[in-house]
Order: structure tokens, then C-alpha cells, then sequence
């Protein structure tokens, strides 16, 4: 793909690797260097842990090497239908993001070009595979507008029409509250009830990265997407992680995120005190109140908070279970961009152990050089039994965003086997 590309945008790449790994890539010998694939693998440290910005870095060398035009997108999509086939994959839903410089003519054409490819490669399996295709959204982004956009192309478009299912919102998630995407995940699902033809799910990563915040808050993120109406929870790693493997010196957040964690308290308190001591009314007001000229609040790490979060880890756990929402978990990105080191408190164990529903997925294969049956390798060495991870699988294919957003009812779908 890069060598094909005439201009490749190297500054893409090589500015936020060399910010984060400490080392210049010289592009002028890049294809001699890294030909070899085990100097490739070494160079893009397939297996590294680290945080979400660093993982960016090593995305931003597709990015870099991309034309990303109509013809190269088909091609691609098309190899991936095939390339997933051969690795047993029968059913994936593939996502696409755009520049948020692209015209509504450059979006079309694009799009139009990911479902064709998609369509090719299923041809290429004799139909025995199916492709669709997510869209990614930009969290900081015109959402409204974007959204009309791929509900007036897809009107436009028998094909997209077929091949669009959902509409994700990926890359960092700091910063970016799910209270901001509330009317917008109100109006798609009003819309999907109305137009179920052109119906959307929402796929929202959440809680995944969490470093400007508390467990608590985090875990708050991943309860209020799913009580406002996402349909799919990317990773949700606060949700099941045991609070102590996050437990820093020092933890901080904006008073804005304690404002809104004490609010929910005080709104929920009957609730909330059969999973943990919650503070009166008056203590919660008071602590509101003491708020008002900090920027930043601190807490102190005690085992009484150590209760708390497990405490309301499992309130979160229960009112999700009432919701129609699927969390999305992803054993090797939870390792490398969550950081989950200890297989004791990865959270797919106490998703499982609470009968919640999700699914198991690579998340970016590619670039944790990683397969769908090695994902339930690892799953299986963190803990899952067998029929646990049968269960998953097939239940997996009553998960997608066809089916969650209304499009397709569960029985309408062709259940089609998987490794």
C-alpha cells in the first residue's frame, strides 16, 4: 500500500512516534529498513503497553502511508472480507473514519467504495462471509451534521443503504463526556424507531482510557452511554476492573466529574446504599458546595474507597444488565492500550461472572498483530470456561448493529459459523 503511494504524508507518522518512542525514522530508506518482517515487528512493537496516545502513534503509519481514494478503499475492504474469511471470520463490521476536512462529494464517494469492496469480498468467499461497514465519528465534531450526511446518502444509495449499520466513536475518549452525545443518541434512536430501512447503531468506546479521572467517574461514563442509548460499549474497562489495579499515589479529576458523580449520588441514594455507604444528603450537598472554587479534586485512597468503587462498580454492573446495551470487550487492546496486566482482575471475568451480555472482538488486528481465535485464546487463559466462550460466540451473532438499532429483528438473521 505505502509503496504504491507517491506522496505519502510522513509527518503523520513520524513527528508522534519520535515524540513518543524517542526514535527519528528516516522515510527515505523506510521500505529497505523495515522489509525484513521481524525488523518490522521489532520497529512497530506489536506487543508494546502503553497509553492510547501511543497507540495513535503507531496508527498514524497507515494513516501516513494511505492515498485513502475511492479505489484503494474498495481494495482494501475487499482483501479484508477475504483475509478474515480465511481466518475463520464469517461476520465483521469494519470501520472507516474520516478527515474532518472531507467534502460531502469525498464521504459519498468513499463510502460507496468501502460497500462495494465490502460487497466483492463477499462474493469472493461464494457468500459464505458478510462484511459491514461503521462509520467513525469525531467526538469533538459536528455530530448532527454528520449524521444527516449518512442518513441522506444512504436514502441516496441502495448499497450503503445494505452495508452502513453504525455509526462509532473511537480515538480519546478524555475529555469528551457521553452527557455531551445525550440528544444525539436520543434523536438516532428516535430516528431508527421511525426508519428502520436506514436505522443506526451507536458503537461508543467508554471507559477504556481513563487517566484524567477516577474509576468512579469512568465508571459512570459507561453506565450513562448505556442508560442514554448506545448500543454497543467498546471495552468498558473501568466497568469490571478491580479498582486496585488502578490505584495510583495520587488520583485527580476535574470538579466537573465530581460535581457530576456526587449529583447522580444524591439523585440515586436509595439506590446506591444497598451496594455501598453513601454519604446524606446534607454530607453530599456539602461537599457540592465546598467545590465551587476548586478546579481539580483529590481523593484520598483508603480502603473505605477502595469499597466505594467496587461498590459502585456493581450498581453500574446491574442497571446496564436492565438496558438492550452489549459491551464490546477486546483481550489484547485491553492489554496493550488499557494496560490490563493481571489476568485476576481483567474485567471480561467479572462481566462473565455477572451474566452480562458481550461479545469478544480484536478491535485493531493489524496493529496488535492479533486474530479473532487468538482473542478467545486469551480469553481463555484469563479464566473462561468453554461453554462460556461458545456461549459468546454465538451469542455474538444476536450482538450486531443490525439487530440492535431495529434494522433487522434476530430472526431475520442468518446465524453463519465461525472457526
Amino acid at each position: 500500500m505505502g509503496k504504491s503511494n507517491p506522496s505519502p504524508r510522513w509527518e503523520i507518522f513520524t513527528s508522534s512516534y519520535l515524540q513518543c518512542f524517542g526514535k527519528k525514522i528516516s522515510t527515505e530508506t523506510f521500505f529497505q529498513d523495515y522489509q525484513d518482517p521481524d525488523s518490522f515487528r521489532k520497529f512497530y512493537q506489536f506487543n508494546h503497553r502503553g497509553p492510547f496516545t501511543e497507540f495513535q502513534a503507531k496508527f498514524n503509519l497507515i494513516i501516513a502511508l494511505s492515498k485513502f481514494d475511492p479505489a484503494e478503499i474498495s481494495l482494501v475492504a475487499t482483501r479484508v472480507v477475504e483475509n478474515q474469511f480465511l481466518q475463520g471470520v464469517t461476520y465483521g463490521e469494519y470501520r472507516l473514519m474520516y478527515s474532518p476536512l472531507e467534502t460531502e462529494i469525498g464521504i459519498y464517494e468513499k463510502t460507496l467504495a468501502a460497500c462495494e469492496g465490502l460487497a466483492l469480498g463477499e462474493q469472493k468467499t461464494g457468500g459464505l462471509a458478510k462484511g459491514k461497514l461503521v462509520i467513525s465519528l469525531h467526538r469533538d465534531g459536528d455530530v448532527f451534521q454528520e449524521y444527516l450526511i449518512y442518513k441522506n446518502i444512504m436514502e441516496k444509495n441502495s448499497l450503503i443503504r445494505n452495508y452502513l449499520v453504525g455509526l462509532d466513536f473511537c480515538y480519546i475518549e478524555e475529555g469528551f463526556p457521553p452527557k455531551g452525545k445525550r440528544k444525539f443518541f436520543q434523536e438516532v434512536n428516535r430516528d431508527n424507531q421511525a426508519e428502520k430501512n436506514t436505522a443506526l447503531a451507536i458503537l461508543y468506546h467508554v471507559g477504556e482510557s481513563f487517566q484524567d479521572k477516577s474509576i468512579l467517574s469512568a465508571s459512570r461514563w459507561v453506565l450513562e452511554s448505556a442508560e442514554w442509548g448506545a448500543h454497543r460499549l467498546g471495552h468498558a474497562i473501568a466497568l469490571g476492573l478491580h479498582p486496585s489495579e488502578k490505584m495510583k499515589d495520587e488520583i485527580t479529576e476535574p470538579r466537573s466529574e465530581r460535581l457530576d458523580q456526587l449529583q447522580l449520588y444524591y439523585d440515586r441514594k436509595e439506590e446506591l446504599d444497598s451496594y455501598f455507604e453513601v454519604p446524606s444528603r446534607e454530607k453530599i450537598g456539602n461537599e457540592i458546595d465546598s467545590l465551587k472554587h476548586k478546579e481539580t479534586v483529590k481523593f484520598n485512597i483508603s480502603p473505605s474507597f477502595l469499597e466505594e468503587c467496587i461498590g459502585f462498580q456493581n450498581y453500574c454492573i446491574s442497571k446496564i444488565k436492565q438496558t438492550n446495551a452489549i459491551i464490546e470487550s477486546c483481550p489484547s487492546s485491553n492489554e496493550y492500550i488499557g494496560m490490563v496486566v493481571n489476568p485476576e482482575s481483567h474485567p471480561i471475568l467479572r462481566f462473565a461472572k455477572n451474566d452480562m451480555k458481550f461479545t469478544i472482538s480484536t478491535d485493531d488486528p493489524g496493529i496488535f498483530g492479533t486474530s479473532i481465535k487468538e482473542e478467545f485464546s486469551k480469553a481463555a487463559k484469563i479464566g473462561l470456561s468453554t461453554e462460556v466462550l461458545e456461549t459468546v460466540r454465538r451469542n455474538s451473532f444476536l450482538f450486531t448493529s443490525e439487530i440492535l438499532s431495529g434494522k433487522k429483528s434476530s430472526s431475520e438473521f442468518e446465524v453463519l459459523e465461525s472457526f
